[in-house]
């Protein structure tokens, strides 16, 4: 519905200019809205903002949930759900803005058209379905899937409310004892309690609402909520409206059992052929509504550009939703009478007793605390271990480093996206460090972050909490830019942190230093490390000449000390070294590389003068440079360093290459930079090139995690498949850094990231670090 709002001066909320009233509910409004610095006509240019009512206290608590529902929210990117535009949890009454929908909830729309057609509940099924295998690929719950929760549009249906009601609808449930949502369309699950709610828990309440679209009427349907409430306990679903030959899959949508009900992404396959249809088959009721709503969209956004008043618009006409147990009201004309009335006894007063403490919203799975409590639940932690979700996170076990697998490859393997690899009790955080301390590797519960002249910085990898830090130091001379530490080297419990003194051994809990390995002499700044085998490969360039470069092989004890194998000096400045297949692979001035024996340190090959190869990457028989803009790849043998082709040649690449296990190359470029273009290894053939769009920013890194391909920009990061790019590129999902109030997005410059069981760190130069899911 829209309702117009009452004559006066224009309500502004954040930058946005209400416009007319979508709904409310006990804890706040919902307004359609524009830019108040761009009014507009068009609806599809609109919003919704849902405002908190003023006179209700919000305090810290509050917050806390709103920020992590917006944060759930940002994570479900699809063109299946309604996009969270904007947000700002820290204004005195919080507010949020989501992509506004021109038309109907599928409850009004049966209300107003009745039931619809065969062919539009398997095109509504198979929409919705999509819209949910995206919300649990981003290790999101939605847990509110109901008719007034599905908004029509023109070319499709789309999901709203990823737990925003959650927030809304809080601090009412702990007050007054009220169930939030609509009882008639929760699972089992729901009443169980939060902790066994699964993804196929969402699938059930898919099915309850296609048995309402298709018959007009609630699978569950009763006038007495404990009546609702005992048959969803006993999934006793009436189904006897439904069509016959919807009716199988709506049975197995509303199985009892987590185990036995379809994944989202066999439910698309069980509704039809995979295929979109060219134009959505809304039955004609619903598109005269359709119609309604754009029309009257489009009448109030002209009233506010001419800068008239909107008030006395005609609106369309309020619409009570669909509920089971909504007082004085009833759907019109139920195709099939009402189920039989059983006794209740104790399992309703029970089951009742547990349903009026449940909440409906979202929650990201498998946040545990570590102490044995949780700020959500995923699969294991349920009444079965479900097929359609995964298994419970383990704790992360191995040491992951920005630039992945051995010879900085930029491959983080299957344990990138595998959730067994996750930090224990993870969930997304920000926080902000120093600037600077770009460098960080991944322990398995610290996130160890390096700076210029020997700074450091522990982080707990779980949410962010600062452990400890300890300053940097200018170099002899002042060059304390030139000591730039590199990727702290991390053995046992220890981190080992490259600065202008030499090594330094730091515990990773505690900070406490352990020991130091003095630097090679105070004419040294130290310019790149890699360790390998236990062993601390380090590049220096010497600060009174520049034509003497060094490197450094010290194997570390994994207590704070070690001993140096040995020193070979070089001609000229040495950048990042990369130690990988016996060798040491040293650029010198970013152009010609040379290999050293990783045991002796001598000189095994060098590459040929003028060839440009700055930062490397080793794999198998072969050595990649990340040569300049429109150079191309070249690809050197690693024994000889001579050529063996370019890859890309004509290319503006902007980032990469990243080298993935079955030896797939991915790089990002183009002019502007919007192009990921993967190429065989072996062949120099190109694969598949796409592009991916980021909001305000070009594509600047290329990483491979599991099946995907990562790209990164200055604060966003998408992912894309490995074995090729989805048909339509708004398919391809984008995480935007939900960066805090005052920072500028357009200033920053984000720093290699580091995926782990399917979440990234992402550091930044102004000294930002940001933790979420992959997309």
């Amino acid at each position: 519905m829209l309702e117009a709002l009452p004559a006066g001066p224009p309500r502004l909320v954040g930058p946005y200019r209400l416009l007319a009233r979508l709904g409310a509910g006990g804890m706040g409004e919902v307004h359609l809205a524009c830019r108040a610095d761009a009014p507009t006509a068009d609806p599809y240019r609109m919003v919704a903002v849902k405002t908190v009512r003023e006179d209700l206290e919000v305090d810290g608590d509050f917050r806390t949930r709103f920020r992590r529902e917006i944060t759930a929210a940002r994570a479900v990117r699809s063109p299946y759900a309604a996009e969270l535009v904007d947000a700002d949890a820290d204004a005195v009454s919080p507010w949020l803005a989501t992509e506004y929908v021109p038309g109907p909830s599928l409850a009004e729309a049966v209300v107003r058209a009745g039931a619809l057609p065969v062919g539009a509940v398997r095109a509504l099924g198979t929409t919705l379905a999509r819209a949910l295998e995206a919300v649990h690929r981003a290790e999101v719950l939605h847990r509110d899937l109901k008719p007034a929760n599905v908004l029509l549009g023109a070319d499709g249906p789309k999901l709203i409310d990823f737990g925003i009601a959650q927030a809304f609808e809080a601090t009412a449930l702990t007050s007054t004892g009220l169930v939030v949502g609509s009882p008639g369309f929760m699972s089992p699950e729901h009443l169980a309690g939060s902790r066994a709610v699964v993804p196929a828990s969402d699938v059930f309440c898919l099915g309850a609402v296609l048995a309402f679209a298709a018959s007009g009427q609630g699978p569950f349907h009763d006038d007495e909520m404990a009546a609702v409430i005992y048959r969803i306990s006993r999934a006793e679903a009436e189904l006897s409206g439904v069509p016959a030959e919807l009716r199988a899959v709506v049975e197995r949508c509303l199985r009892l059992d987590p185990a036995e009900r379809p994944s989202a992404a066999e439910l698309v396959e069980l509704l039809g052929d995979g295929e979109e249809p060219a134009a959505f088959p809304w039955p004609g009721g619903v598109l005269s509504l359709l119609a309604g709503y754009g029309e009257a969209a489009r009448r109030i956004g002209e009233a506010a550009a001419s800068g008239a008043g909107v008030a006395d618009l005609p609106t369309l006409a309020p619409v009570v939703p669909y509920s089971p147990t909504a007082a004085g009201y009833r759907p019109a004309e139920p195709s099939a009478p009402g189920p039989r009335r059983r006794p209740w006894g104790r399992v309703v007063a029970a089951v009742a007793a547990v349903a009026v403490v449940a909440t409906v919203g979202v929650v990201v799975l498998d946040r545990q605390d570590g102490q044995g409590g949780s700020t959500g639940q995923g699969p294991s932690r349920g009444p079965s271990a479900s097929s359609s979700g995964p298994a419970a996170p383990k704790t992360l076990s191995q040491v992951v480093l920005p630039y992945g697998g051995e010879g900085h490859s930029g491959d983080f393997g299957k344990a990138g996206t595998d959730r067994t690899s996750r930090p224990a009790g993870w969930s997304p955080w920000t926080t902000r460090i120093a600037k600077g301390m770009e460098a960080c590797s991944l322990a398995p519960t610290v996130l160890v972050c390096a700076g210029s002249g020997g700074a450091a910085v522990g982080l707990k990898a779980a949410d962010g909490t600062q452990l400890w830090s300890v300053p940097g130091r200018e170099a002899a001379g002042g060059f304390g830019v030139l000591s730039s530490a590199g990727h702290p080297a991390v053995v046992g419990d220890t981190a080992y942190v490259t600065g202008p003194a030499g090594v330094t051994a730091y515990g990773i809990e505690d900070g406490r230093q352990r020991g130091k390995i003095p630097a090679p002499g105070g004419d040294w700044a130290v310019k790149g490390s890699d360790l390998r085998g236990g062993v601390l490969y380090s590049t220096y360039v010497n600060l009174l000449d520049d034509a003497k470069g060094l490197v450094t092989a010290v194997e570390l004890d994994g207590r704070g000390g070690g001993r140096q194998l040995w020193r070979s000096e070089l001609g000229g400045i040495p950048e990042q070294p990369v130690a990988a297949g016996g060798r040491v692979y040293v650029p010198i001035g970013v152009a010609t590389p040379v290999a050293l024996d990783a045991a002796t340190g001598e000189e095994t090959a060098r590459g040929p003068a003028g060839l440009v190869c700055g930062d490397m990457v080793v794999h198998g028989g072969s050595v990649l440079c990340s040569a300049s803009q429109d150079s191309g790849v070249p690809v050197l043998d690693a024994r000889t360093l001579k050529r063996k082709r370019t890859l890309g040649a004509g290319l503006w690449i902007t980032g990469g290459p990243a080298v993935s296990a079955d030896g797939t190359v991915a790089v990002v470029g183009g002019r502007p930079a919007r192009e990921v273009v993967t190429y065989d290894l072996e062949s120099g053939r190109e694969r598949w090139r796409t592009q991916v769009m980021f909001h305000r920013n070009e594509l600047s890194r290329a990483y491979f995690a599991g099946d995907r391909v990562v790209v990164g920009g200055r604060y966003e990061v998408s992912t894309v498949p490995v074995a090729g790019p989805p048909d339509r590129a708004q398919d391809i999902e984008v995480l935007q850094a939900d960066l805090p109030e005052g920072v500028d997005a357009g200033s920053l410059t984000a720093s290699e990231a580091l995926a782990a069981g399917g979440a990234v760190f992402l550091p930044f130069s102004d000294g930002l670090v940001v933790s979420g899911y992959l997309p």
